[in-house]
C-alpha cells in the first residue's frame, strides 16, 4: 500500500458562464421547476411547413396550432401540417395577424384581402370599405362587449354586421397602425402613430403619448394589454409593465416598470401565455419572463433570430414564428444538460457520484471532477488516475470516494487529500474490479474479475474464489440484505450468497434462465428482489426461493442496464433511454404500462451496460451516457390535461371539419373518422381509446400514436355516437372526452314495417303453399305408412312363425301372445303408437327358442334338470338377438324378461313387482294364458275354467295382479281365446 499526501486543488474553473446559453433555461424556469433542456423542433419547408418563414403563430382553444405566413394560412395537430390557403378555403396566401375572441371564433388578418374569420368551419370574409382600405391587417384585439378592433396600414376600424367599420379620427386615419390591445376598462390602446402610444378611450377621444414618457432613451415599438397592465416594447432592449387605472388614460399618474431584455432587442410583439408569462419577440430572439419572475433566453443560436411572435401551449412549449427559419418549438424536457458547461459531452462515461459538492466521474480515460455547478476541476486524484480505466465509484459512511479500477481500488479522503491503493500487491484478488459495496460493519466489499475481496482497517481482510464456491468469479454487482447476507451478482452463474463463511448458489436451479445478473433492485413492499439478467427481468420471491420472468412490459431491444424504484414505478434503463413500467401491473402478469423517457424528453446520449448512476437526497438522478452527463428529474415529470380532436368525418370522399354531429345519407358506403391527439412536444405520453357507440362492442385503446383513421362500411341505418378520450399514463384520472353524433338514415329494407308485412305476405303465400303441398304429401305418407306397416307386420309375423315352427306344439303361439298383448295395452289406455309398438315385440318374444335344441323342445316327456336349465337360457339368448334392434323401442324387453315372476322367482334375472318392464309383465299374462289354452307334447289344452282358476292363482305371485283382472275380463268376453288363422 502506497500513501500520497495532499497537496492544494489546481482549480480550472472554466468560466463558461455563457449568458445566453442554447438549449438551456439561463435564469430559472417555470413554476420553480428544475433547470431542464429544451427539446426543440424546427418546422420548415423540409419536414411539413409549407414554407420557411412565419410571420404569426396561436394556438386556439380546442388545442391546435395556427401560423399564418407569406405561405398562407396552416395548421398543425402535431403530425400534419393543413394550409387552407391552397386548397381553396380562403383566397390569400399572405397573412399577418391572428386572433381568437371570446366565442371562439378564429380571426385572420391578411396582407391583402382584409379580414377573415373561421366560425363553425366556415371562412367568411369581412366586407371592407368601398375604397379597397383596410386590406392590410396589422393586429386584432376584442373588448369586454365582444367587439372585434382591428388594426392596420389604414387606421383602426371595428367589424360590425361582418363589414369593417372605420373610425373616424384624424389622429389614425390613413396612418399605419402595428398593435392594437384592448385593457380591462375596453379603452384601446396602439402603437405606430410617429412612434407615439395612442389611447382610444370609451368615449371616442384619443390622447397620444411619446416614446419619451415611457423610456429614457428607446423608442415605442409594439404593445399589449393583460387585464390592467400594458406591457410596451421598444427599439432597443429595453421593455415597460404600465399598471393602468380605472378613471385616466394618463400614463403619468400610473405605474410604470422598465425591464431589460439583454440581447433581445427591436421587439416586434408582446404576448402574454394564459398563465402570465409575458413573451417577447424581437429581431434578435426571445425573452420569456415567467410569472414568477424567472427568465428564459432564447438567441439566435436557437434559430429564433427574426422573431415576429411567439407562444406559450398548454403543455408548456414555447413557439416561435420567425422571418428565417420557419416555427421552432421548445419543449421543456424532464433532463438537464451538464455538458454545456462542463464540457464533456464527447465522452462515454461508466459512472458517478457526489460527495462533498463534487460530481467524481469515471470513464475509460480516467477521472473527471466537476462542482456544483459542473465546471471542471483537476487534482492529485484526477493525475493518479489519468489514464485507468474506472468501472464504478462509491462513497463511504465516513465520506471517503472509493474507486473501482483496472488498477485496483482507490480510496480516497478528500479532506487530508490522502490516497490509497489496494492491489495485488497487498492483498487483492484481482486488479479489475468491477464494483464496490459499503457493508454494514462499514467495510467495502469489492467485485472483482476473480472473486470478492474485502477491504476494512486500511487493509484486505479475507477473499472469497471459486475455490469458495464462486463458480464464476466475476462479480457484477452487489446487495447486502438486513441480516448481513451479501448477495451478488456473477458474469454467468446468477446470485451467489456470502453469509458467515458460507457460499450459497441461487438461479438456474431456482428458476433463473439465465447466468448474466446486471442488477438486483429490492422490493421495497415485499421479501423479493428485480433482478436483470441481461435482456430480461425476473422477481427473485426470496421466500420460496423462486425466479419468475417477466415479459409483460413494453421492452424494447437489449440489456436492462440498471433499476430504480420510485411513485409506483420500476424505472429500467436500456439503450434507447429510460422505461417507467407499473410495478404492481409487472409482478402481478398485467399487461403493464410502459412509458419511454428519451432523446425527445431531453437525453443527451444512449445509454450504456455495466454503467453506474448517482441519486442524490432528492431523488434527482445522475446518469452517465456515451455522450456525457445529464441529470433526469423524476418529480418533473408533469404533463398538461390532455387534449384531443376528433379533427374531421370522411363520408364517401366528403369531409366534414370538426364536426359535433352530422346527418348521413342511407346511401352511404364508408366513413372514416380522423381523430388526433393535440400533444405537441413529445414528452406528454398519452393513450387514446375510441368506440362507436350502437356498433362496437368495446372500446380500442392506442398508445404512442399522435393521430389516427378508423373507417366504418356499411353501416346500417340509426344512430351513432363517436367517443374520443385521451388519458394521460401519469395521471389516469385525468381524461378529456370529445364526441360526435352521427345518425345515418335508414334503407327501406331497414324500417321494421318493411319487414313485417313482407313476413306477413310472405308467410301467408307459403302457408297456402304448405297446405296445398301438406294434402298431397299427407295423402301419400299415408299410403306409403300402410304400405310400410304391411311389411313389418308381415315380416314379423314370418319371423314368429318361423319360432313357432321349431315346436309343433306350438303353431300360431307367437301371434296369439301378441294379439292379447296389444289388446291388453289397449284396455290399459295406452296410445295406439304404444299398442302396436307392444304388438310387434310380443311376436317376437320366444325368438331365443332359435339357441334351444329341437330335441328338448319337443321332447314328451318331463325335461331333466339338465334340459330345464337349457330351455330357460331362451329369454337370455332372445334378449342378446334383439339388444341391437333400435327399429322397435324396447324390443329386447318382452324377450329378455317375459318369464320373470311378480314375486321375483322367474327368470333369467330374478327381477320382481314393477322392476319387471310392464312390456315383459304384459306378455307375461299373455303368454301363460296361451300355454295353458293350447295342446303342449306333454298335455292337452286345459278348460277356460281351469284357466280362471290358474290365472287367479297365480296374480300377484307368477303375474301382475293389476293385468291378471284385464286377461279374465278378455276370456269372459270372448276375446280370448284367438283362432289363428293364415291370413
Amino acid at each position: 500500500m502506497r500513501k500520497i499526501k495532499k497537496f492544494r486543488y489546481i482549480l480550472s474553473l472554466l468560466l463558461v458562464m455563457i449568458l445566453f446559453i442554447p438549449t438551456i433555461s439561463v435564469y430559472g424556469s417555470d413554476y420553480e421547476q428544475k433547470d431542464t433542456s429544451y427539446v426543440i423542433t424546427t418546422y420548415n419547408d423540409r419536414n411539413g411547413l409549407p414554407t420557411r418563414e412565419a410571420n404569426t403563430i396561436l394556438q386556439t382553444s380546442d388545442g391546435y396550432i395556427w401560423i399564418g405566413s407569406y405561405g398562407g394560412l396552416i395548421r398543425f395537430d402535431g403530425d400534419q401540417f393543413t394550409n387552407y390557403s391552397t386548397n381553396g378555403y380562403i383566397d390569400s396566401s399572405s397573412i399577418r395577424s391572428l386572433f381568437e375572441d371570446s366565442r371562439g371564433r378564429l380571426w385572420i388578418g391578411t396582407n391583402d384581402k382584409g379580414v377573415i374569420v373561421l366560425e363553425n368551419n366556415e371562412f367568411t370574409h369581412i366586407t371592407g370599405p368601398v375604397d379597397n382600405s383596410f386590406l392590410c391587417i396589422r393586429d386584432i384585439t376584442e373588448t369586454s362587449d365582444g367587439t372585434i378592433y382591428i388594426a392596420s396600414n389604414s387606421g383602426i376600424a371595428c367589424i360590425s354586421d361582418s363589414s369593417v367599420i372605420p373610425i373616424d379620427n384624424e389622429v389614425v386615419n390613413g396612418t399605419t397602425i402595428y398593435s392594437i390591445s384592448a385593457d380591462c376598462y375596453d379603452r384601446l390602446w396602439f402603437s405606430g402613430v410617429s412612434d407615439q402610444i395612442g389611447v382610444l378611450d370609451t368615449n371616442g377621444d384619443i390622447s397620444l403619448y411619446d416614446s419619451n414618457d415611457i423610456f429614457k432613451r428607446d423608442i415605442v415599438y409594439c404593445l399589449t394589454c393583460s387585464g390592467n397592465k400594458l406591457y410596451v416594447g421598444s427599439n432597443n432592449n429595453e421593455y415597460a409593465e404600465i399598471t393602468l387605472i380605472a378613471d385616466s388614460t394618463d400614463l403619468s399618474k400610473c405605474k410604470i416598470e422598465l425591464f431589460d431584455t439583454g440581447v433581445i432587442s427591436t421587439h416586434n410583439k408582446i404576448n402574454i401565455s394564459a398563465q402570465g408569462d409575458v413573451l417577447i419577440s424581437g429581431i434578435t430572439g426571445l425573452y420569456v419572463k415567467s410569472y414568477n419572475g424567472n427568465i428564459d433566453i432564447f438567441t439566435e443560436d436557437m434559430s429564433a433570430s427574426s422573431v415576429n411572435w411567439a407562444l406559450k401551449d398548454y403543455q408548456g412549449n414555447i413557439w416561435v414564428a420567425s422571418s428565417r427559419v420557419g416555427v421552432t418549438m421548445y419543449a421543456k424536457g424532464y433532463f438537464y444538460n451538464t455538458n454545456l458547461i462542463s464540457g464533456l459531452g464527447d465522452i462515454a462515461f461508466n459512472t458517478i457520484v457526489k460527495c462533498d459538492d463534487l460530481f467524481y466521474i469515471g470513464c475509460d480515460q480516467g477521472l473527471y471532477i466537476c462542482d456544483s455547478d459542473w465546471h471542471p476541476l483537476e487534482n492529485e486524484l484526477t493525475e493518479e488516475l489519468n489514464g485507468i480505466r474506472i468501472r464504478n465509484i462509491i462513497t463511504d459512511s465516513k465520506g471517503n470516494v472509493w474507486l473501482a479500477t483496472y488498477a485496483g481500488v482507490f480510496c480516497y479522503n478528500p479532506s487530508s487529500g490522502e490516497i490509497l491503493i489496494y492491489n495485488t500487491e497487498n492483498g487483492l484478488i484481482n486488479n479489475r474490479v468491477r464494483v464496490l459495496y459499503e457493508l454494514q460493519d462499514g467495510n467495502i466489499a469489492a467485485g472483482t474479475q476473480d472473486g470478492i475481496s474485502f477491504i476494512g482497517k486500511n487493509r484486505v481482510l479475507e477473499n472469497y474464489t471459486n475455490e469458495d464456491g464462486l463458480t464464476n468469479p466475476s462479480i457484477l454487482c452487489m446487495l447486502q440484505e438486513e441480516d448481513g447476507t451479501l448477495l451478488c451478482g456473477s458474469d454467468g452463474d446468477g446470485i451467489y450468497a456470502l453469509k458467515e463463511g458460507e457460499v450459497t448458489n441461487h438461479g438456474f436451479s431456482e428458476g433463473l434462465a439465465e447466468g448474466v445478473v446486471l442488477r438486483m433492485l429490492k422490493d421495497s413492499e415485499r421479501n423479493g428482489y428485480f433482478v436483470s439478467a441481461g435482456s430480461s427481468i425476473y422477481y427473485w420471491d426470496t421466500e420460496a426461493n423462486t425466479f419468475k420472468k417477466h415479459t409483460n412490459w413494453d421492452k424494447s431491444a437489449g440489456s436492462v442496464f440498471d433499476m430504480y424504484e420510485r411513485n409506483g414505478y420500476i424505472w429500467m434503463f436500456q439503450n434507447k433511454g429510460i422505461l417507467a413500467v407499473n410495478k404492481e401491473q409487472l409482478i402481478h402478469d398485467i399487461p403493464a404500462e410502459t412509458i419511454t423517457y428519451s432523446f425527445n424528453h431531453g437525453l443527451t446520449g444512449s445509454l450504456n451496460a455495466n454503467t453506474w448512476n448517482y441519486m442524490d437526497e432528492d431523488g434527482d438522478l445522475y446518469t452517465v451516457t456515451r455522450n456525457g452527463v445529464c441529470v433526469f428529474y423524476f418529480d418533473e415529470i408533469k404533463n398538461s390535461d390532455p387534449k384531443g380532436i376528433i379533427s374531421s368525418i370522411v363520408v364517401d370522399g366528403k369531409i366534414y371539419d370538426n364536426p359535433k354531429e352530422i346527418t348521413l345519407p342511407s346511401s352511404t358506403n364508408r366513413i372514416t373518422v380522423n381523430f388526433s391527439q393535440l400533444s405537441f412536444s413529445g414528452t406528454s405520453t398519452l393513450t387514446t381509446s375510441y368506440i362507436l357507440e350502437g356498433f362496437d362492442e368495446e372500446k380500442t385503446k392506442v398508445t404512442g400514436e399522435t393521430n389516427k383513421s378508423i373507417s366504418y362500411t356499411n353501416l346500417p341505418g340509426g344512430d351513432y355516437k363517436f367517443i374520443l378520450q385521451i388519458y394521460d399514463s401519469h395521471n389516469p384520472n385525468v381524461v378529456e372526452c370529445y364526441e360526435v353524433t352521427i345518425h345515418k338514415e335508414k334503407k327501406l329494407t331497414e324500417h321494421t314495417s318493411f319487414w313485417v308485412g313482407l313476413i306477413i305476405l310472405i308467410v301467408l303465400v307459403v302457408g297456402y303453399a304448405i297446405y296445398l303441398l301438406s294434402r298431397i304429401k299427407i295423402k301419400r305418407l299415408e299410403k306409403h305408412n300402410k304400405t310400410y306397416h304391411d311389411i313389418v307386420e308381415q315380416a314379423l309375423k314370418t319371423f314368429a312363425k318361423s319360432i313357432d315352427a321349431k315346436d309343433a306344439y306350438t303353431n300360431g303361439h307367437s301371434i296369439r301372445v301378441a294379439m292379447y298383448s296389444r289388446e291388453i295395452a289397449k284396455r290399459l289406455k295406452m296410445p295406439e303408437s304404444e299398442q302396436e309398438r307392444i304388438y310387434y315385440i310380443a311376436m317376437l318374444h320366444d325368438i331365443g327358442k332359435i339357441g334351444i335344441p329341437d330335441n328338448i323342445l319337443n321332447k314328451p316327456a318331463k325335461l331333466t334338470k339338465e334340459e330345464m336349465d337349457i330351455i330357460q337360457t331362451h329369454p337370455a339368448i332372445g334378449g342378446d338377438i334383439l339388444k341391437n334392434f333400435s327399429a322397435i323401442p324396447d324390443i329386447s324387453q318382452g324377450a329378455r324378461y317375459h318369464h320373470e315372476r311378480y314375486d321375483g322367482k322367474g327368470y333369467c334375472e330374478g327381477k320382481k313387482s314393477k322392476d319387471i318392464p310392464l312390456i315383459a309383465r304384459i306378455i307375461g299374462v299373455a303368454d301363460s294364458y296361451d300355454a295353458m289354452s293350447s295342446d303342449r307334447c306333454y298335455r292337452k289344452a286345459l278348460s277356460q275354467e281351469v284357466i280362471v282358476g290358474e290365472l287367479k292363482k297365480a296374480s300377484g305371485t307368477q303375474l301382475d295382479p293389476e293385468i291378471v283382472p284385464i286377461m279374465l275380463e278378455m276370456i269372459e268376453d270372448g276375446t280370448a281365446p284367438y283362432e289363428v288363422t293364415d291370413n
